[in-house]
């Protein structure tokens, strides 16, 4: 498996959170590692599973888990006949979702009629 070399984090409201499981904080980080190079993680559950042991319906249940708390958030990118072409993580801070662009000059993210936020 080729494991990129970026850097995550992981905030102390994160890290203290102890409605989160260990493997949800885990799994928080590599989001934020992976949202390094486009401001948003592509990750399928299919690459998260063997990566922490554990089966994509575990990894379904960290990510809604996280997404629940305001952690993150999904974007669904569908083509016309509305088959699912790429899920995007957005890693979220206080509310305001990162990306490249709004860490870079503090613009807030905008969508596009075409993505469904889930």
């Amino acid at each position: 498996m080729n494991q990129p070399s970026y850097y995550s984090i992981m905030p102390a409201y994160v890290r203290y959170d102890k409605d989160l499981k260990p493997n949800e904080k885990l799994l928080y980080s590599e989001i934020t590692a992976l949202s390094n190079k486009f401001g948003y993680c592509t990750a399928s559950n299919n690459y998260f599973a063997p990566l922490y042991d554990v089966s994509k319906e575990t990894v379904s249940r960290w990510i809604s888990h996280l997404k629940k708390k305001g952690y993150i958030q999904v974007e669904i990118i569908r083509a016309a006949d509305k088959t699912v072409q790429q899920r995007r993580i957005y890693v979220s801070v206080e509310g305001e979702v990162l990306t490249k662009r709004s860490i870079r000059s503090e613009e807030r993210f905008s969508r596009n009629a075409e993505t469904d936020i889930v």
